[in-house]
């Protein structure tokens, strides 16, 4: 491999398929604290990125039985792509501010799937228009924030 990786890409997508690690089972059922407890869950992400690839997530409830989505919770643009220059390198990292909500709905299909599926979209600076290089020294900052609002009976 040549470095810097130097490449481009628009709407390259990466999908996994996990357990349903949200569903409560057996004796968990006792727990007082359950996915549809939650009436709201927000995730607030803030995010420097030195990297000339933007992502974006799509996350949803599967039910492998009926070969259905339950429900989806989409989160565009996690991260822009930063700037580069002629040659492909990064000159200004970029900024970016997203809200990641998880509606009732959601919670409410956790226990209807039994697998949740994850989707990744990647794509480089000027919608994949631009080559770009890979540089070791790049890196990304981020802070996140959980807003819930749970219904819990503590008996």
């Amino acid at each position: 491999m040549e470095v810097p990786l130097e490449f481009r890409t628009s709407n390259l997508q990466f999908t996994d398929t996990v357990d349903n690690f949200m569903k409560v089972e057996g004796s968990d059922k006792e727990n007082p604290v359950k996915p549809e407890n939650f009436k709201f869950l927000r995730i607030d992400l803030t995010a420097t990125n030195g990297f000339p690839l933007g992502v974006s997530l799509n996350m949803s409830l599967y039910n492998s039985l009926t070969n259905s989505i339950k429900s989806s919770v989409n989160a565009d643009k996690i991260l822009e792509p930063a700037q580069v220059d002629a040659n492909g390198k990064v000159t200004t990292p970029t900024e970016s501010s997203v809200i990641i909500e998880f509606p009732e709905g959601f919670f409410n299909s956790v226990d209807k799937a039994d697998k949740i599926i994850f989707k990744f979209t990647l794509v480089t600076t000027g919608n994949g228009s631009k080559d770009v290089k890979i540089y070791s020294d790049y890196k990304i900052d981020f802070n996140a924030a959980m807003v819930l609002k749970p219904d819990i009976n503590l008996k």
